[in-house]
């Protein structure tokens, strides 16, 4: 179970890395940090409380991007490693030519992606101190 975990977990890692490492660099240059700094707050909490928030905006829109991408590795990882899941179950259904489940399967994929987008919007209005919900 974790092989198949890990192959498909360390194709985002890094890139997800690199995104927050270089969205943490652009937001501590900015002047409310330094200002923060200068008010006398540790460093720790200048990163947490201030610049932490901004900078997960534009990774976690890539999280949440990652998930549909997930659901086509699933796949390739399912067949594989021969673990029965969901992608074994779907290429189970194109190969028995079960076109019930493949729109059972389409279905669920489609409101899987779906739900990651509300929660990237509103996710997004939660970390974007821009936006406001009234």
């Amino acid at each position: 179970f974790t092989l198949p975990v890990m192959t498909l977990a360390i194709y985002g890692i890094g890139y997800i890395a690199r995104m927050t490492r270089a969205s943490m660099v652009e937001v501590m240059t900015q002047q409310y940090i330094r200002t923060a700094r200068l008010k006398g707050l540790s460093f720790g909490s200048v990163v947490v409380k201030h610049a932490l928030r901004n900078a997960l905006i534009a990774p976690f829109t890539v999280i949440m991007l990652q998930f549909p991408w997930l659901l086509t590795g699933v796949v390739i990882v399912e067949v594989m490693f021969r673990y029965q899941g969901f992608g074994y179950t779907l290429v189970e259904a194109a190969g028995n030519n079960d076109i019930d489940l493949l729109l059972g399967c389409s279905l669920v994929s489609v409101f899987i992606v779906l739900i990651t987008q509300l929660i990237s919007d509103v996710g997004y209005a939660f970390l974007n101190p821009r936006i406001r919900v009234q």
